[in-house]
């Protein structure tokens, strides 16, 4: 009886992994027009900063309710419901129309597998369902003076929010504060496969959010969205596959993560993770075709 009941309860679980992440998406906002915005979705601030190319990683429904608030305030802010398809990048323009009037127009959609890498001027940031925190909240119609890390800019809420210093955001290259973090690592002098690596801080937010996945699929699916927005350090990739219980999953990530790897010529280090040498040669075999 009991071998019976695991038999009927293995469809279950196998749907309910595949659920899971086919509700995993990604959405870009972004403006050509130099006007800074916060990105709300379903009440919760994704943004802490006003920004001009924002992507929210993560996202485990099929719509939300988004708000875009400008940093001008001459400009009315945007109220808008987005369509997410799963497994897939959407990307919206703010852009005025033929009646002057700033809106929310699509502009394309790519499969988070064929997304390229972070573009310098993007910040990202995993999607909260809860509100980003700080020592100081700010209440309505207060000016909050929020120091950037290119430089202090200031903006008049119309909303009670708060700003964070502790978000769960990955650095684009253009942000100087994690440039003494991530450093040029003169210990290693071989080819590079990315720009800059990750930083400490950036990568410590990653893997929380891949260890807070339930499911074995979820976490493989947010760890190739991070590699793929982000430059790792081969320590960094080995770090992320010990998060996986299955040899596969660990696999098929070292795979998809070695066109973001820094230090491409130390990617030995990754074996480490492994448990059979049959993926140790697997790996080789794909590293030498490429």
């Amino acid at each position: 009886m009991k071998f019976r009941i695991k038999l009927l309860l293995l469809p279950v679980l196998m749907f309910l992994c595949l659920f899971s992440r086919a509700q995993l998406s990604n959405l870009v906002i972004f403006t050509q027009a130099n006007e800074p915005f916060t990105v709300i979705l379903n009440g919760i601030q994704q943004s802490p900063n006003p920004e001009t190319n924002v992507k929210i990683t993560g996202l485990n429904a099929p719509s939300y309710k988004i708000k875009i608030l400008f940093q001008n305030q001459g400009m009315t802010e945007i109220d808008k419901t987005v369509y997410l398809k799963p497994e897939v990048e959407i990307t919206y323009e703010i852009l005025k129309n033929n009646k002057g009037i700033w809106v929310l127009r699509m502009l394309n959609s790519t499969p988070l597998d064929e997304v390229t890498g972070q573009q310098s001027s993007q910040s990202i940031y995993i999607y909260t369902d809860t509100p980003r925190t700080s020592s100081t909240a700010v209440s309505q119609s207060t000016t909050v003076h929020a120091g950037g890390v290119s430089g202090s800019s200031s903006f008049t809420t119309t909303t009670t929010q708060t700003s964070s210093n502790t978000d769960n955001r990955y650095h684009g290259d253009n942000r100087d504060e994690y440039e003494s973090d991530r450093g040029d690592h003169p210990e290693y002098s071989g080819p590079r496969g990315c720009p800059h690596p990750m930083s400490t801080h950036s990568f410590d937010q990653a893997l929380e959010s891949i260890s807070s996945k339930s499911f074995e699929t979820s976490k493989l699916t947010i760890a190739k969205q991070i590699a793929g927005s982000n430059c790792l350090l081969c320590k960094q990739v080995r770090e992320i596959m010990k998060l996986f219980t299955f040899e596969s999953n660990r696999l098929e990530f070292a795979k998809y993560a070695y066109k973001y790897t820094w230090d491409i010529n130390n990617y030995f280090l990754v074996n480490d993770a492994f448990e059979f040498e049959s993926s140790i040669d697997e790996l080789n075999r794909y590293i030498a075709k490429r």
